[in-house]
């Protein structure tokens, strides 16, 4: 059961990195998977829930690689090897990275903060300890990790290196929470 959701999952992606969001259509999943209609709708409810499984996915495989720096090293140290291994996550998975820029509509609001808690939380144990400059929970995302965004965004246009970028990347997020 698990591999014919994850059979769909992965002919989404490809129909998306080969035509982008409308090129997923029920029949496109059809044709391209093997799988019926009601394979389809069985598993995912709709177009719209492939959409939404596929975003939860991603999301967490992205997260699940940046999860392992968030140690007891210094905060800063930490901070830089996250942004590091997300830039990393993003040149090793630019269809699914292109999705979740591509289709951020699409995220429970509830099952993302689900997946981000561990994050979050290490976050603000290192701003209460004084580690890291305190700032509200939701400036995680798109200020302080606003540099690492862009730099993603030109990168899967094909208009940026991140290989080149990536230790200005990490030092511009580092920056932002310097205490």
């Amino acid at each position: 059961m698990a591999d014919r959701r994850q059979s769909l999952l992965d002919a989404a992606l490809r129909l998306v990195e080969e035509g982008g969001l409308d090129a997923v259509t029920i029949a496109a999943l059809t044709e391209r998977s093997g799988m019926s209609n009601g394979s389809i709708y069985h598993h995912f409810g709709s177009r719209a829930g492939v959409f939404a499984q596929l975003y939860a996915d991603s999301y967490s495989r992205c997260v699940a690689a940046m999860t392992p720096a968030l140690d007891d090293r210094p905060a800063a140290q930490a901070v830089r090897d996250l942004t590091l291994r997300y830039l990393d996550w993003v040149a090793a998975n630019p269809s699914r990275a292109r999705f979740l820029y591509a289709a951020p509509d699409h995220a429970d609001p509830a099952a993302k903060l689900a997946v981000f808690q561990p994050v979050l939380m290490w976050f603000l144990d290192r701003m209460t300890a004084g580690e890291l400059r305190a700032v509200p929970p939701w400036a995680l995302e798109p200020v302080v990790m606003g540099p690492a965004h862009e730099s993603v965004r030109r990168f899967l246009l094909g208009t940026f290196s991140l290989d080149e970028a990536r230790e200005h990347i990490a030092d511009a997020v580092c920056a932002v929470l310097r205490p």
